[in-house]
């Protein structure tokens, strides 16, 4: 969004920005959480499947940024910080990162 943020912001903005922040941070605690079962999984299972997954884990993150950045948005326009959105690698890790042939 090309939107600027109002420069007086009132209070239900402030709380809606609030609960665009808190919504973020607990999504990309989540995020964190299934990275970490992920590449655990990664560790030890090979295959087809595993590299059928795995792409379809990575379509799955894509999907999930894109709700993040929109989330992050909406952060901004209602005076939360314009620099809640994490540059695309700094959020998540593509889980087929360590599996061979991907």
């Amino acid at each position: 969004m090309n939107s600027i943020p109002p420069t007086v912001v009132p209070d239900g903005m402030r709380g809606a920005a609030g609960e665009f922040a808190r919504a973020i941070d607990s999504a990309n605690a989540h995020l964190r959480r299934v990275n970490s079962e992920m590449a655990a999984l990664q560790a030890s299972w090979r295959g087809d499947a595993s590299v059928r997954f795995g792409q379809a884990m990575n379509d799955w993150e894509q999907q999930y940024d894109l709700i993040l950045g929109r989330l992050a948005d909406l952060l901004a326009v209602t005076g939360g910080a314009a620099d809640a959105r994490p540059a695309a690698g700094e959020r998540t890790t593509p889980w087929t990162g360590g599996l061979s042939g991907i």
